[in-house]
């Protein structure tokens, strides 16, 4: 048997890190380093870091984040680390336990030792700006991390439960706690509709003034990162978006080149089977009919159990597959991904400085990232689309959207599929590509009989409806500029109310046409599948196909796999396949009792009910504030501006939760011109103006020019500082 690996040590340690007091080198060397920093935050309040080395300009990055968003920072920091039990007590502990089963603070450690100098520097940049802000802010009390260390930046490669086709449960049944009572949330008819986001790349020949042009259009929830520039003296001049908590910036773009990175299907991960037995105390596993040690270690978690800390310990175990993460009617399965935290670390942030497409494309070719497309241009005219990133080889003959046998290398990875053998297209000749969380195959507009070949587990994914109504917008795009863009991806055309609103006409016909149902039947006859605040029907459709998806996910068979689960939930595989006629009424009938329930009618302008308010960190929205009325719909609709909403606890009114998040037009010209939005405001701080000046534009699609070269930022300062100064 190997070896017992103890860490149980490792939160003693930890705790006793974070509760060492800065030094006096500590401080004096921050306060240097500050100095060297300027930050100008321009009329919209967007910061802008200039300094002399691209360390100096992450070490700033992270400080204007803490200014914004100080307590989601801790907050990603916390969830990486596989502490958030500490502070929101037991319910989070299988959270934790499953970031621990790929890193902890120990190899996290042992990574940052192994990084080049030039990463270093960066990391340790990186906990010196969130440091010298709590330092300078010692009003700002931190829920739990009083010191941040050089190596948080390498907790980055914890794979997504669900992307994983795992839920909470499973780890759960694999690892039980029986002393611990701990809520799980099952329920199939509840589960998180994905949004998704959108990326476009338009070549020169599609536009007016033969300049290349990238959508920038994520979908994610709302507040979860920053709009940021940052430039050095080393050659570092980007603008966009990074998340909380991160210094790279993941979707942007230089005065060379942008990328959009949408969600993506093509598989990076698998579960595999594993035939276990006892023996002396452990466990071996079956592996070519050889026997094989499992690795086990001992993993503590501390909890928050009142006003006092509990902990509870887990055996975890390991094969040569990767960590074991579930049992399945009493069969361990274990769960194999990419495991490297410092190239990808690097590739990110060697992105943000390409000045070429050979230069871009060799840092995508280290083949690192999992679940992400890319979508490119650049100022010399080139366009490109990339389907996925690390895509293992795989034996075909085998589902992979399963778990797979453990107990055969048959099924073992056979390398890593070439960038240019995933599905990919570079300077197509119809001039654009597109992917909106959906199938290369419409990629370039017509379906693409030679990609179709390509291995099922590269293209999953189905055809959005967002895609749809991209590729039906693109397809005739003609001398286009930043503001035909902008009115494309905001269109509010919705290509699931076309596809299936006639299906529910025709049942009301075939079942006689009941008079209770005539008003809003022929309301949705003369509607146009155009979403509206003042139109009715886009409430009545929105709410029933609702009701459909949710039926069509109550059908499907558990456990669920995001290749079924995550198609139909963005849209793309909702059908009326076995929903009868008298079923299809029974949901408009569902639909008007909810509408008459809230609010004494079905009659509802979709205005009315879709709204946007933004409200402090943790402020349930009321009813009673101030909101604004929202014409995108959901991604499920085939809205491209995907907007969900929600009741909060106590309300009627349904407010935006996910959806556009920092949105970005770039024209790569001679000189680069871009416009952008930011949902609400650059500041978390209720009492600042800039906490909801972008509302209006971010609801009515008015984007702001950005002020990318340093004079545009000069003419639109409106705070001029370095880190430390006391500006608020």
């Amino acid at each position: 048997m190997k070896k017992l690996i103890i860490t149980t040590y490792l939160f003693i340690f930890s705790a006793t890190v974070f509760a060492q007091a800065f030094t006096v080198a500590e401080k004096t060397a921050w306060e240097k380093q500050a100095n060297a920093i300027q930050i100008i935050r321009d009329q919209w309040g967007v910061p802008h870091v200039y300094a002399n080395t691209d360390a100096d300009a992450v070490f700033g990055m992270m400080y204007v984040q803490c200014e914004d968003f100080f307590s989601k920072v801790e907050d990603v920091i916390i969830s990486r680390m596989g502490r958030e039990s500490e502070v929101e007590g037991k319910s989070a502990i299988y959270k934790d336990l499953w970031s621990r089963l790929y890193v902890d603070t120990i190899k996290a450690k042992k990574l940052y030792s192994q990084c080049d100098p030039y990463l270093k520097k960066l990391c340790d940049a990186y906990a010196a700006g969130i440091n010298y802000y709590m330092l300078k802010h010692p009003s700002v009390k931190p829920k739990l991390l009083t010191r941040i260390n050089a190596w948080v930046p390498l907790l980055n490669n914890i794979p997504s439960v669900i992307n994983s086709n795992l839920t909470e449960l499973d780890i759960r049944n694999m690892y039980p706690i029986p002393s611990l009572k701990t809520t799980v949330y099952t329920s199939p008819f509840k589960e998180d509709v994905h949004d998704g986001s959108n990326g476009w790349a338009i070549s020169g020949i599609n536009t007016k003034d033969k300049n290349p042009i990238l959508l920038i259009n994520p979908h994610s929830e709302f507040y979860n990162r920053i709009e940021v520039q940052l430039v050095s003296k080393e050659g570092l001049n980007v603008y966009g978006a990074p998340f909380l908590g991160e210094f790279s910036i993941f979707q942007g773009f230089n005065e060379f080149c942008g990328w959009m990175h949408t969600v993506t299907l093509s598989d990076a991960k698998d579960l595999y089977t594993e035939t276990v037995k006892p023996i002396n105390g452990g466990y071996v596993y079956e592996y070519d009919q050889k026997w094989l040690p499992i690795d086990s270690t001992k993993v503590t978690i501390l909890y928050k159990n009142g006003t006092s800390k509990d902990s509870v310990t887990f055996t975890t175990y390991k094969t040569l597959h990767g960590p074991v993460v579930a049992n399945r009617n009493n069969t361990w399965i274990a769960a194999q991904s990419i495991n490297e935290n410092i190239e990808l670390l690097n590739v990110h942030w060697k992105i943000t400085k390409s000045k070429t497409f050979k230069e871009f494309k060799s840092w995508l070719d280290k083949r690192v990232m999992t679940g992400t497309n890319t979508i490119y241009a650049d100022k010399t005219g080139n366009i490109g689309y990339w389907h996925g990133n690390f895509v293992p080889i795989r034996d075909p003959k085998f589902d992979y959207t399963l778990p797979v046998a453990g107990n055969t290398s048959a099924t073992n990875w056979k390398g890593v599929h070439a960038l240019n053998d995933i599905p990919n297209y570079v300077n197509p000749k119809n001039g654009w590509v597109q992917n909106c969380n959906s199938t290369p195959l419409y990629g370039i507009g017509i379906y693409d009989t030679i990609m179709a070949k390509k291995p099922y587990y590269m293209l999953p994914d189905g055809h959005t409806p967002r895609a749809v109504n991209a590729v039906r917008q693109l397809s005739t795009i003609k001398d286009a500029t930043l503001d035909t863009i902008l009115a494309m991806c905001h269109s509010p055309y919705l290509a699931n109310g076309q596809k299936f609103i006639p299906s529910l006409i025709k049942s009301y016909e075939l079942l006689g046409s009941p008079e209770k149902y005539k008003a809003p039947i022929d309301i949705l006859k003369q509607w146009n599948f155009i979403a509206d605040t003042n139109s009715v029907a886009t409430t009545l459709s929105v709410l029933w196909v609702e009701k459909v998806l949710q039926y069509n996910l109550s059908k499907l068979k558990r456990p669920l796999t995001n290749e079924i689960s995550y198609p139909l939930t963005n849209g793309s595989t909702i059908n009326l396949d076995n929903i009868s006629s008298n079923l299809q009424i029974d949901f408009l009938d569902s639909v008007m009792n909810d509408l008459n329930k809230d609010w004494g009618s079905w009659s509802i302008a979709w205005g009315k009910l879709n709204r946007f308010q933004r409200n402090a960190n943790g402020v349930e929205p009321s009813d009673a504030n101030f909101s604004l009325a929202v014409t995108a719909a959901p991604a499920f609709m085939g809205s491209l501006n995907a907007y969900t909403s929600k009741k909060s606890k106590t309300s009627k009114i349904r407010y935006g939760t996910t959806g556009n998040t920092f949105v970005a037009v770039v024209s790569f010209g001679p000189k680069l011109t871009a416009k952008s939005i930011f949902t609400g405001g650059s500041s978390a701080n209720p009492n600042s103006k800039h906490f909801t000046d972008q509302a209006n534009g971010y609801i009515n699609h008015q984007y702001k020019n950005v002020n990318f070269y340093k004079e545009d930022v000069i003419k639109n300062t409106e705070l001029n500082y370095h880190p430390g100064d006391n500006i608020y």
